[in-house]
């Protein structure tokens, strides 16, 4: 039994799925672990008390409740510390001085967290928190640093600033590297010889089987739908508008929360494009089983190219035809899924995919979706991380 320490850029207690928080319930099935939030930035800290995580360590702590057990071999630790604010600094001196001080303090809190739960050596399982997790390495000297590749944040405008200078030390300051798609596995590898692809884990369960009541939806068929956050950096707003507007006999409806780009864009002023805001995890299949055909127009760019479709499990879970932008994280999909390039071809497909559905087409997406499990992917990390333990010579079983 390993004991393991994992931190990443989302809180426990977010509103929506996350990879790790699924990794985490998966290996404490057979494990020990310790999930730390990182701890709130000064800004966020005094100037944003109304957010819900900001009010969660103010009432944790007030209660003397920083750890609680999750269930038998699964603790959620939070503290008071506070870290820097410096995502937003250019200058790599003064941000690298910063951000020093922010791993020695997180550091201490990781530490503070094991001796509550008595935990002595330790793999440290960091879910793509480049700067938080930088120095720990460092200062923590685990049995095992993992560095939990699934997202391109250099590629993003949030993490431009510093993220593409730091990540390849981290990714090759790590004992091993596990990514959720090959394009990223491919990328790790040029920094780091340990870089394997683990695949990744939906909650298929939750989609398999029709819901006991389904939404109706009151717009014309057919329902060409997509679930998921509205973001404008990794949508294709222009694709979606010149596929809707040349498809107005189709209802494209728009399922989570749209950013400033949706809200603003000429989306809004095409009568078949309906938004209906986010909903609640456990309704998402009752408007799932409503679409004729499921659609993830993403854009062709870093952030997207290696990037793990989690809906799209969902989708095929589902059995609706799925059709989704041609990228190298969709090769495993091939066969399964439709790939389109352009906006011409989306539309084709879609055409396509409304002919050619089945009950036996329906079948054979469900049946793949539910290989997709995270059993099979902890399977897989921990394979390599048994490997490279046992490697170093290491015994901390």
């Amino acid at each position: 039994m390993y004991n393991f320490v994992v931190f990443s850029l989302s809180r426990w207690n977010i509103e929506y799925g996350c990879n790790i928080k699924d990794i985490c319930f998966e290996l404490s099935k057979e494990h020990k672990v310790l999930y730390v939030d990182v701890p709130l930035k000064r800004k966020d800290r005094w100037f944003r008390k109304e957010l819900a995580s900001v009010k969660e360590v103010r009432q944790r702590v007030e209660r003397k409740q920083n750890l609680v057990q999750v269930n038998e071999n699964l603790w959620h630790y939070i503290d008071d510390q506070i870290l820097e604010s410096v995502n937003s600094i250019a200058n790599n001196w003064i941000f690298d001085t910063l951000n020093k001080v922010n791993g020695k303090r997180f550091a201490k809190v990781i530490t503070r967290a094991c001796e509550a739960v008595g935990f002595t050596e330790v793999i440290l399982i960091n879910d793509n928190d480049i700067y938080n997790g930088y120095y720990l390495h460092r200062y923590l000297q685990p049995t095992l640093s993992v560095y939990y590749l699934r997202d391109r944040l250099p590629a993003m405008k949030y993490w431009s600033k510093q993220a593409g200078r730091l990540e390849p030390d981290l990714v090759a300051n790590s004992d091993v590297v596990l990514t959720n798609s090959e394009y990223l596995k491919e990328y790790a590898l040029r920094f780091n010889p340990k870089s394997y692809y683990v695949g990744q884990g939906c909650d298929v369960d939750h989609f398999l089987l029709p819901p006991n009541e389904e939404k109706k939806l009151d717009m014309p068929r057919p329902i060409i739908g997509y679930i998921g956050a509205l973001n404008g950096e990794r949508l294709d707003i222009d694709l979606i508008f010149n596929l809707a507007s040349s498809m107005t006999q189709f209802s494209f409806v728009f399922i989570g929360n749209e950013d400033h780009n949706f809200l603003s864009s000429r989306l809004h002023e095409l009568s078949n494009v309906y938004f209906l805001g986010a909903k609640e995890f456990g309704e998402l299949p009752g408007y799932l089983y409503q679409f004729d055909v499921a659609i993830n127009p993403q854009k062709f760019n870093e952030i997207t190219i290696g990037n793990y479709p989690r809906k799209v499990d969902e989708y095929l879970a589902s059995g609706k035809p799925v059709i989704n932008t041609k990228t190298d994280a969709m090769r495993p999909f091939a066969g399964y899924v439709y790939l389109a390039e352009t906006s011409t071809e989306f539309a084709e497909l879609i055409r396509i995919a409304l002919h050619e559905n089945s009950d036996i087409a329906s079948k054979k997406r469900k049946d793949f979706a539910a290989t997709h499990t995270w059993h099979n992917s902890v399977k897989e990390m921990l394979k390599y991380i048994d490997d490279s333990i046992n490697n170093n010579g290491s015994n901390s079983k």
